[in-house]
């Protein structure tokens, strides 16, 4: 019971992460692509989280979400962009705290 809230939890705290990473993409004018995608997750947050929570469950997200030195690499120019756009983060901030604390114990 409690793993499944923490998991809810998690799959929110996502969802609110994208659509602060738009926002900062758009506070330095990047167009979004696809616009749709951003649309979704503003204007149907419990949909968008139903769909990841779907396709987390699925196998082949483990081999389409991408090597760990990718996203610290993506990670890295993302913190730029933020320092720069000073557009508030804070599901994203704890989401990078909780994949650095997994990766050092790996």
């Amino acid at each position: 019971m409690k793993k499944n809230r923490r998991r809810r939890q998690v799959v929110a705290e996502m969802s609110a992460a994208m659509d602060e990473g738009f926002r900062v993409l758009e506070a330095l004018r990047y167009p979004l692509t696809p616009a749709a995608q951003a649309s979704l997750i503003r204007k149907r947050p419990a949909l968008m989280r139903l769909f990841m929570k779907i396709y987390h469950r699925m196998p082949i997200s483990r081999l389409v979400d991408g090597p760990v030195g990718e996203i610290v690499a993506l990670s890295r120019v993302f913190h730029l962009w933020k320092e720069q756009t000073r557009v508030p983060t804070p599901n994203w901030v704890d989401l990078e705290n909780r994949f650095e604390a997994k990766v050092n114990r790996s």
